[in-house]
């Protein structure tokens, strides 16, 4: 339909105007929203590299305690003979003899071994809360990843996207410059 003036002026189209105006509008409308998702997918993107880092750094910990322990555990034998050693040099070199029964190294014994098993429990509830915290970080991924929350794009299909929409983004702007 179109709306005349005079024979001398051209006739305005009116509904391809209104026309270029809803489609300008849903573009713009869809590119918002294309932006929040993005910007929602950064986000969560961020969230769960720093999640994987700091989880990261709790494994590297726990290696570490667990060398410390196995090295302070290899260290018991040492200690133990250390002692003896020492009392042996101190029996020679005193005047007064000192005398250690079997029954007090069985006691040092027991004492040593209970302090070992004592760090082996806490060593394995450690490694449970470990494992707890990992399986709730597994978790909650597949939460987000049931929510459609978060996307995963790989290179290829990143370059896709960026290709196809600059191709629409010029062949919009080509019609738009042959109608205009």
């Amino acid at each position: 339909m179109g709306i005349g003036k005079s024979k001398i002026t051209p006739s305005i189209n009116v509904d391809d105007m209104l026309k270029k105006a809803e489609i300008s509008h849903e573009i713009e409308a869809e590119k918002q929203d294309a932006d929040k998702r993005l910007t929602e997918i950064r986000e969560a993107k961020e969230a769960l590299l720093k999640i994987h880092q700091d989880l990261q750094d709790a494994i590297k910990a726990e290696r570490d305690a667990a060398m410390i322990l196995k090295t302070a555990i290899d260290s018991f034998g040492n200690i133990i003979n250390g002692i003896c050693n020492a009392i042996v040099k101190a029996e020679q070199n005193t005047q007064f003899k000192a005398t250690i029964k079997s029954e007090h190294l069985a006691q040092l014994q027991q004492l040593l071994n209970q302090a070992i098993e004592t760090w082996k429990t806490l060593l394995e509830n450690h490694r449970s809360e470990q494992t707890k915290m990992l399986t709730e970080h597994e978790s909650n991924m597949r939460k987000i990843l049931r929510r459609n929350e978060g996307v995963w794009f790989s290179d290829f299909w990143m370059k896709v996207l960026v290709i196809f929409l600059f191709v629409y983004t010029m062949a919009l702007g080509l019609i738009v410059y042959c109608v205009a």
